[in-house]
Parts: C-alpha cells; structure tokens; sequence
C-alpha cells in the first residue's frame, strides 16, 4: 500500500509540474493540413513513428516526443520527452488514456512506464524498474504488464487512478502477447518456445479465466499480437511461403471469421466493430479497405499512391499512416456510410 501511494503521490507531481516544456519546445508540434476527405499529419523537425489512434486521440511518437492529438479539437500536446529518441518506445492508447515506456538514461538505467489521462491532461509515472519492459497493454486506465523472465513471469494489473496492483496470474512461459480492453486481459502461454500458443482470457468482471487456441497455428505461421476490442479479437497471420490472412474471433460465440487472404497485407486495424486493412491495389500504390462486422461486406476507404505501414481505426475514423524514404505522415478520413 506505502508503494501504491508513492507511486500516486510522484504523479500527481508529475501531473502538475509535468509540462513545463510544453512552451518551451517548438519543435515538436505538428502540422495539420486539411484535405477533401479529412487531415494529414507532418512533423516539421523529426519524423512520425507507430502511431495509435483511440476515440478522438491519435497518439505517436517523434524521436524523443510522444505526441497526442485530440482530432475533434485539433489541439496537439506533448506528453512525453525522452533524453534521446533511442530511449523511448512506441504508445499505446485507449479512450481514456495514452501509455507508454522509456528508459531512465543514467546509471544503473530503469524503464519507466507513463500514463497520460486525455481529460485530466495528467502525465503519471505508474512504475519504474530494474529491468526491462516487454510492451504494456492499456484497458481505460489500467495498465497491465509481465513481471519477470524465465522460469516465472507475472501478469501484473495496476489502476492508474488508485495506485492499486495485483498480480492476476503467475507461471512458465507466459507472452509476449498480452492486450487488453474495457473488463477483458488476455496474455499467451507457449510450453516451448516456437510451438502453438494458448491465449487465457481474463474477465475482471466476473472473475473468470477461460482458455482458447487461437485457429490456423500450423507449421511456420506467425502470427502477429491479436487486438482485443468489444469482446473480439482480430489477427494477421502470415507465413513466408503462402499469403497473409487477416481473422476475427468473437469470445462470446467462438465464432471465426476470415476477413482477408492475400499478399502484402497490413493490418489489422480493429475497434471492436470495424476491421480495416491495406493490401496492394491494381493501379499500384495501396488501397485502404474496410469490413463491418455487422455486414461482412468489404469496401474500400482511400487509395494511397505510396505503401501504407499501418491502417487504425475507432469509431467512424479510419487513419493510415505512411512512411517514405524522405518523410512520413497520417492521414485520416471518416468511414463511408
């Protein structure tokens, strides 16, 4: 409990002397062009990098900043400031909130895992540790993360709010995949290394544990972290020989659906309802497309002359994001009717 209280005590510091930087870095904001369909994102010092969107919020980061833009708003802010862009990782984000790790850059070095809270616009340092970090999962404002390596690994829950942690489960070979949403957690577990995979959901809800197999984990597949949103999971799962496939997997119905088969898929992007993926168009370049899972139809949403990285969605927004040799940039547009 002593521990849970510091830990609130440092961000709420955090949260107050937090962004005093803020004003004093100019570099860091982006630029915001308007389009016929939407807005596109640049950075004129730097470079923009693994983007996230969730709610009104895209989230990323550039060299030593994370970012945070409200879209319904346009006011961009600075969350995060690293002492080098190699100590930062790429955020995560939820409708609340934005997280993400760096590293202390003294010695001995931690890894610092940050909260942003999109409505408090407080930035709390929730842990520090010894070690490093495999990536967090963010469900509102709960993070979750593995503690340890080895013979035994913790999957550890804190709510940013309280300070409050505990650990939800301990064992062998757990992860690296682990994600989470609203009530629902869900980590990996490989009794050796390279082999199939069980995901164990968690309801913190009801306080119910269900395991599951994950379909297609056949010889030489490679699946890519699922992402859990509205009680589904979705997927790519490629291989080096045949093509790429993207699925959902309801949890409630155990239902499987194929979304996608083809080659050179990027994605997935998944809110719970809607999927969207890029794929390589006829004309060249890639076409941004879409499924609800209500329909099933697929439809396209843009055409991007260049390749596309990665396709998000939340809501009726859709965003890709694209990277040349000479620049990068987001683009986003709202869902077609």
């Amino acid at each position: 409990m002593l521990v849970a209280a510091l830990v609130v005590v440092a961000g709420a510091i955090l949260g107050v002397a937090g962004f005093a930087y803020d004003h004093t870095h100019a570099d860091w904001r982006p630029h915001l062009t308007r389009t016929s369909t939407g807005l596109r994102v640049t950075q004129p010092v730097g470079d923009i990098n693994e983007p996230v969107l969730s709610g009104d919020h895209l989230v990323w980061q550039d060299g030593s900043y994370t970012i945070a833009l409200d879209l319904s708003s346009g006011t961009s802010r600075l969350i995060g400031a690293a002492h080098d862009g190699q100590s930062v990782m790429p955020p995560i984000a939820s409708s609340e909130a934005a997280s993400w790790l760096e590293s202390s850059g003294d010695a001995p070095q931690h890894t610092l895992l940050y909260l942003y809270a999109f409505s408090s616009h407080r930035r709390q340092l929730v842990l520090s540790a010894a070690s490093g970090l495999d990536p967090p999962a963010l469900g509102g404002q709960t993070l979750y993360w593995l503690r340890g390596r080895g013979s035994t690994t913790a999957v550890v829950a804190c709510d940013a709010a309280s300070g409050r942690r505990r650990v939800l489960a301990t064992g062998e070979g757990l992860g690296p995949f682990l994600m989470a949403d609203a009530s629902l957690v869900a980590w990996s577990h490989q009794d050796t290394p390279g082999g199939a995979f069980t995901l164990t959901v968690y309801d913190l809800r009801l306080g119910t544990m269900t395991d599951l197999q994950l379909p297609g984990q056949t010889p030489g597949a490679i699946f890519d972290t699922p992402i859990l949103a509205g009680g589904t999971l979705a997927w790519l799962r490629w291989s080096k020989t045949g093509p790429a496939t993207i699925t959902t997997y309801d949890l409630d119905t155990l239902a499987e659906r194929q979304v996608v088969s083809g080659r050179a898929l990027v994605g997935p992007g998944f809110d719970g309802s809607t999927v969207v993926w890029a794929q390589p168009s006829p004309t060249g370049g890639d076409d941004v497309m879409g499924l609800r899972l209500a329909s099933g139809v697929a439809f396209r949403v843009a055409h991007v002359a260049t390749g596309v990285q990665s396709v998000l969605v939340s809501g009726d927004r859709v965003a890709w994001w694209v990277r040349t040799a000479s620049h990068a940039w987001i683009e986003t547009t709202r869902l077609p009717r």
